[in-house]
C-alpha cells in the first residue's frame, strides 16, 4: 500500500482482514498511525499502548472481531535500552509511529532524558506526537521540542552535547531516497547514531560511519525485535526475546550489509 493511501484503502483492508477466516492477523509496518486514524472504528479492542499512542502495528482476529496492539514501544524500548542505556539528550529526525514509540519508552525510564527533540515535515505528525508525549514530558519534567520543516536538520543535530542519541526515523534512505541531513552535516562528539533503516540507500548511516568517534547502529536489531514483538500477540509467542534472536540468526546469511 502506498504511503499516501486514501482512507478507503485502509478501511477495505481492515474489513477484509476481519472477515477472513483463514487469517490469524496482520503485522503493520509503515502505516501504523494511519490504520488507526482511518479505520479505528473497525477495530473492536485496543491494548492500552495502542489507545495511548494512537497507532497499531499488530492486528489479531478473535472470532470475527479485531484486536489492535501497539508493540513498537516495546520493541524500540528493548533496542534503545541496549544501545543507549542512559543519556540526557535525544534528537529524533521524524515524528511518526516509531518516533512516538521511542519517546514513550524514554519518558517512562526511571531517569528519563532531560531533553527530547523531534522533527518532521508534517504538522499533523508533530501535533499527534505532542498530544501523546506532551503529558508525559510535563509530568516527568522533560523538555520536549518539535521542529517542523523539510530540513536538512544539520544545525539541530550538531548542537547536541557529546553523547547525544541521534535517530533517523524519517524513512528517508529506505521508504524514500534521501537524507534528512546535508552532505556536510556533523554529529556531536561521541554521539550514538541510530538509523532505523536496515536496507536501502542508508545515506545518513554511511555519513555517520565516516565521522570518527561515533557509535553507529543500523535498524537490523529493531527489525528482528519489531517482528517478534508484533507477532507475539498474534501467535501467542512464549518468549519474544528468544524469537528475535532466532530471527537474527536465521536471516543473517540473507542480510544485505550496509
Amino acid at each position: 500500500m502506498p504511503l499516501a493511501a486514501p482512507s478507503e484503502a485502509y478501511r477495505a483492508l481492515v474489513t477484509e482482514l476481519a472477515g477472513s477466516d483463514d487469517v490469524l492477523g496482520a503485522v503493520i509496518t509503515t502505516h501504523k498511525v494511519a490504520v488507526l486514524r482511518e479505520a479505528g472504528d473497525l477495530i473492536d479492542r485496543l491494548d492500552p499502548l495502542a489507545a495511548e499512542c494512537g497507532e497499531v502495528n499488530a492486528l489479531r482476529r478473535e472470532t470475527g472481531r479485531l484486536a489492535g496492539f501497539a508493540r513498537d514501544p516495546i520493541s524500540v524500548g528493548r533496542v534503545v535500552d541496549d544501545i543507549w542505556p542512559d543519556g540526557e539528550h535525544v534528537v529524533c529526525l521524524g515524528a511518526g509511529g516509531s518516533a512516538i514509540a521511542l519517546g514513550r519508552h524514554l519518558l517512562a525510564r526511571p531517569a528519563p532524558p532531560a531533553r527530547l527533540v523531534f522533527t518532521d515535515r508534517s504538522g499533523a505528525a508533530g501535533s499527534h506526537l505532542e498530544a501523546v508525549l506532551g503529558p508525559w514530558a510535563e509530568s516527568r519534567r522533560v523538555r520536549l521540542e518539535i521542529h517542523l520543516g523539510a530540513g536538512p536538520w544539520d544545525q539541530l543535530v550538531a548542537s547536541g552535547p557529546p553523547g547525544t542519541l541521534i535517530v533517523n526515523a524519517t524513512g528517508l534512505g529506505k521508504d524514500r531516497p534521501g537524507n534528512p541531513l546535508s552532505p556536510v552535516a556533523e554529529f556531536p562528539p561521541a554521539a550514538v547514531v541510530w538509523d532505523l533503516n536496515y536496507r536501502g540507500d542508508l545515506a545518513m548511516l554511511r555519513q555517520a560511519r565516516a565521522q570518527d568517534g561515533l557509535v553507529v547502529y543500523d535498524g537490523w536489531q529493531l527489525f528482528c525485535h519489531g517482528w517478534a514483538a508484533a507477532l507475539g500477540p498474534i501467535l501467542d509467542l512464549p518468549n519474544e526475546m528468544d524469537t528475535a534472536s532466532r530471527f537474527a540468526t536465521l536471516a543473517a546469511p540473507l542480510r544485505a550489509r550496509p
